[in-house]
């Protein structure tokens, strides 16, 4: 039993006609008759009776009409489902991101988000670099914001911009008074950084041992904000991301950039290689390559 079948089917009963019914089906006459012949074998008896003034429903036939249109209606509310959804970006997005980035870039994106795509919907977990990357291998996330290096050969990455690491000191350190702040300068000062599992203490790490050193961790904390408040009082220093910066107004510190050479991480998207892209996750990536620009 074929849709086009049931559609010759109705047109005929509607019109008590195979000429009028196979002008509306844009088919010939011969080729309607044929196909309604084919559907009254597969049914076991005839759907129309063939009189003088036209054709009429069997008793068979209007109960085959009926549930025809039934089905014929479904069948157009998917293809309007499907051209809705084709034709407007909608769906569900599952976004991880890493704690020092989620509270500083999403607020704005998603914003952005929902006045260009107001049909997409965002479910967001906020976790270290490595649940977030093995939640990409399973499925359980689309995508995910976080900072390079990404040890995984089953991701794809697309680096967005640039983050300046800035140097958080309390108002009255004698640090200020320099015009232009190195890393080696630090090397003899007390420094606050995250705890190990986030990727910002590594990094931090990292460009301490490119100058020559490894820092003194006085303190160690898995909140940004605690990490600030423990610089506001004077128990020691830190690197910061600057897109945290506007959200730590209220705390009495101050940031500088290092001079000579300015510090930065990569914020980056990543994906599965396996995904199969949906046009709102397709969406978003742009939107975040637009936004990073």
């Amino acid at each position: 039993m074929e849709l086009h079948q049931l559609r010759y089917l109705l047109a005929v009963a509607d019109n008590r006609s195979f000429t009028a019914a196979a002008e509306l089906c844009h088919v010939s006459q011969p080729t309607l008759s044929h196909q309604i012949k084919k559907l009254e074998e597969e049914v076991g008896e005839p759907l129309l009776q063939r009189r003088r003034k036209g054709a009429y429903l069997t008793p068979l036939g209007e109960r085959v009409y009926r549930h025809a249109q039934d089905i014929l209606k479904n069948v157009e509310s998917v293809q309007q489902a499907a051209f809705s959804f084709s034709h407007n970006v909608q769906g569900l997005l599952k976004i991880g991101v890493i704690p020092t980035i989620a509270p500083y870039l999403l607020p704005g994106l998603l914003r952005l988000s929902q006045k260009r795509h107001p049909g997409i919907n965002f479910q967001i977990t906020e976790e270290p670099t490595e649940h977030l990357l093995a939640s990409l291998g399973t499925g359980a996330l689309d995508l995910a914001i976080l900072s390079p290096p990404i040890a995984n050969d089953h991701v794809q990455t697309q680096d967005l911009f640039e983050d300046e690491f800035l140097l958080a000191l309390p108002k009255n350190h004698s640090l200020l008074k320099s015009r232009d702040i190195s890393l080696r300068r630090l090397r003899e000062l007390p420094m606050i950084l995250m705890n190990d599992a986030h990727c910002l203490r590594g990094q931090t790490i990292s460009f301490c041992h490119r100058s020559g050193f490894t820092p003194k961790v006085f303190i160690q904390s898995s909140q940004l904000d605690t990490v600030l408040a423990m610089v506001e009082t004077g128990q020691g220093i830190s690197l910061i991301p600057s897109m945290a910066r506007k959200s730590f107004r209220h705390r009495k510190v101050i940031f500088r950039s290092l001079c000579p050479e300015k510090l930065s991480r990569k914020i980056s998207l990543a994906w599965s290689k396996q995904v199969a892209p949906s046009r709102s996750f397709n969406a978003f990536i742009e939107l975040c390559r637009t936004t990073g620009k």
